[in-house]
């Protein structure tokens, strides 16, 4: 047991190595596709699709999908750290929330562009995960952490406020702008997560 609860610490750096492979995933596929503009395309746009979509077919259209199902992977396992470490029934269902918004992310890289569910599992994406940011941030105010609590509480409902009256070019810059809200979410959970003891061994 001992053992399992030592392993189980080390998940919380599977949500940088979610982050890290994210990026490194949409910088290499933007590389090898230069007719990729942000201001124009979707990302989902380099997993998929042909002139019909109104973009010429990915190269190597592999990375960014096997890149998005690796980063889906981890944040699964980084959700298994957020349930374990649990301080309440709140926070256990947003880690469990956050494991099924990894698994949508896995579905974006197996129905990728140009299949009939690929619209559906990316809108749901962003859903589930602000979902399970503001659950996260509500148990973290039943703890009586305001500052972060609240913050995480705000952010989802603030973001998608954003995204609903910003003037974005694209399907891309949305995208983003979503994927920079998660990290940063992640990252504020992460930093309260160091002004609280766990009894937990």
């Amino acid at each position: 047991m001992d053992r399992f609860n030592t392993m189980i610490k080390y998940f919380k750096y599977f949500s940088y190595l979610a982050i890290l492979s994210s990026w490194i995933t949409i910088l290499i596929s933007v590389y090898f596709n230069p007719w990729f503009k942000l201001t124009r395309n979707a990302l989902s746009d380099l997993g998929g699709g042909n002139l019909l979509s109104g973009h010429p077919p990915p190269k190597y259209p592999f990375i960014y999908n096997y890149g998005m199902i690796i980063t889906g992977l981890f944040m699964i396992l980084f959700s298994i750290y957020i349930i374990y470490i649990s301080r309440n029934k709140i926070e256990n269902s947003g880690g469990t929330i956050f494991s099924i918004s990894g698994l949508f992310l896995i579905l974006i890289g197996i129905y990728h562009e140009g299949t009939y569910p690929h619209d559906f599992v990316s809108m749901w994406f962003y859903i589930i995960t602000s979902f399970s940011i503001f659950f996260i941030g509500i148990s973290i105010l039943a703890i009586k952490n305001y500052k972060y609590g609240l913050t995480l509480t705000l952010l989802p409902i603030i973001s998608w406020l954003i995204y609903a009256f910003a003037d974005f070019k694209s399907g891309a810059e949305g995208e983003i702008f979503g994927i920079i809200v998660i990290q940063i979410s992640v990252i504020i959970y992460l930093v309260s997560l160091r002004h609280y003891k766990f009894n937990r061994r």
